[in-house]
């Protein structure tokens, strides 16, 4: 058997501030999901209904779609960095519901 004692998980899952740690982590989660989502399939939308649109180069022969396939690339890193610093809170938030 563990030396660690078990937390009341009853206990804890009514603690308000585990409450506003799972609602505050869904909320970011939610939103930046639906966003990344949405930029996806008008990106794909794009290429799908208008590829001549998308075939127009901006800049020396990068083409816009090839621009927009890049934004996604880092719009997955601004994303992922934006999670990693939002984590930091949780994490501190966490904190507060273990004492």
């Amino acid at each position: 058997m563990s030396s660690l004692a078990e937390p009341g998980w009853e206990a804890v899952a009514r603690d308000p501030r585990f409450r506003a740690l799972v609602a505050d982590r869904r909320r970011f989660v939610v939103r930046a999901s639906t966003f990344y989502t949405a930029y996806l399939m008008a990106y794909l939308a794009l290429l799908g209904f208008a590829p001549g649109f998308m075939a127009k180069e901006v800049v020396g022969a990068l083409s816009l779609a090839l621009l927009g396939g890049l934004s996604i690339c880092v719009l997955a890193v601004v994303l992922a960095a934006a999670y990693v610093r939002r984590s930091e809170r949780w994490d501190r938030m966490a904190e507060e519901v273990r004492r």
